[in-house]
C-alpha cells in the first residue's frame, strides 16, 4: 500500500476521497452487504414488513446476500494483488475481510445490536457504527502486513 493509504487519515475516512469510479464504491461496500441486508432487516423488513430477508439459516435470499458480500472481498483481493504486485498481500487482504466483514458480524451482530437496545433506529445506527469501527480495523491490519512485507523484502532484497 502506498504510504497515503496508510495515513490516519485515509485510514478513519475510508479512503472515501480516494473514491474515483464505481469499483471503488463496490470495494467498500460490497464486503459488507450481507451486513447491511441484516441491519435492513432487523430496522424494516422484520418490524414493519414481518418479512425476514436475512434468517439466521440458509435461504436462497440469505445466501445471494452473502455472495454479494463474498464478491466484493473477492474484489478486494484482486484489486490489492494487482496493485501491490503480491500475493501475499492479496491473500492477508482477503483473510482479514473475511474474518472481519463477513465471520465476525455473521456470528456477533444480534448480540451487539440487541445488547445495547430494543429501538431499531438506534440498532441501524449502532450496526453502521460497528461496521464502520471494523472497516477502520480492517485497513489498519492490512497496512501493519503490508508495511512488515515491505520492510522484509527490503530488508532481505
Amino acid at each position: 500500500m502506498t504510504r497515503t493509504e496508510c495515513t490516519a487519515t485515509h485510514i478513519f475516512s475510508l479512503g472515501i476521497g480516494a473514491v474515483t469510479n464505481l469499483k471503488h464504491v463496490l470495494e467498500l461496500i460490497l464486503p459488507f452487504f450481507n451486513e447491511f441486508a441484516n441491519l435492513a432487516n432487523i430496522v424494516f423488513f422484520l418490524p414493519v414488513l414481518k418479512k425476514n430477508i436475512y434468517p439466521h439459516h440458509d435461504t436462497l435470499l440469505k445466501l445471494s446476500f452473502d455472495i454479494i458480500a463474498l464478491s466484493g472481498i473477492c474484489l478486494n483481493v484482486a484489486t490489492h494483488t494487482e496493485h501491490t504486485t503480491s500475493w501475499r498481500k492479496g491473500l492477508f487482504k482477503g483473510i482479514v475481510y473475511l474474518v472481519g466483514a463477513f465471520a465476525l458480524p455473521n456470528l456477533y451482530m444480534d448480540i451487539i445490536l440487541s445488547y445495547f437496545t430494543e429501538n431499531k433506529f438506534v440498532k441501524l445506527l449502532i450496526g453502521i457504527i460497528v461496521i464502520y469501527i471494523l472497516e477502520v480495523l480492517i485497513h489498519k491490519a492490512i497496512c501493519i502486513h503490508d508495511s512488515y512485507i515491505d520492510a522484509r523484502d527490503s530488508y532481505t532484497g
